[in-house]
């Protein structure tokens, strides 16, 4: 994963991103890639904009115009490479895609942010206001 730090607005772009991702034997190539790249792309919304706030119990996120989900404009260049361990209790030996690729981007971005301007934010999303506080917070200290 490569991302870029805008450090006056806090924005965090990636660039492109590497799946490598274990589903056992992968019968079709071309669903597969898809099942990856839509559940990146949904771990960078979680990662990067996807601020569901609650509080007492009671949503305070009650529609789409302020929950900011990602769109096909926000995906990265993407390379997929399926690890295809046969599993024994599969049929065919599958497993299931389509939300193990889901997992990997909140991590990966969060390394990645550390790696680049050497501030680690302990709070997801890594929205701009976070970013910004933590290089502010670094500044400071």
């Amino acid at each position: 994963m490569r991302v870029e730090i805008d450090d006056l607005t806090g924005r965090v772009d990636v660039l492109d991103y590497l799946a490598a991702t274990d589903a056992g034997r992968v019968l079709n190539p071309q669903l597969y890639e898809q099942q990856v790249q839509g559940g990146v792309v949904q771990g960078l919304g979680y990662a990067l904009s996807e601020d569901y706030m609650v509080k007492d119990g009671r949503g305070l996120t009650p529609n789409l115009a302020t929950y900011i989900i990602p769109t096909a404009m926000d995906a990265p260049d993407m390379i997929s490479v399926p690890v295809e361990p046969v599993e024994p209790t599969g049929p065919f030996g599958q497993k299931g895609v389509g939300e193990i690729p889901i997992n990997g981007p909140l991590p990966a971005v969060a390394n990645a942010v550390a790696d680049a301007c050497g501030v680690r934010t302990l709070e997801a999303p890594l929205t701009p206001e976070r970013i910004l506080a933590a290089l502010s917070a670094a500044r400071r200290s």
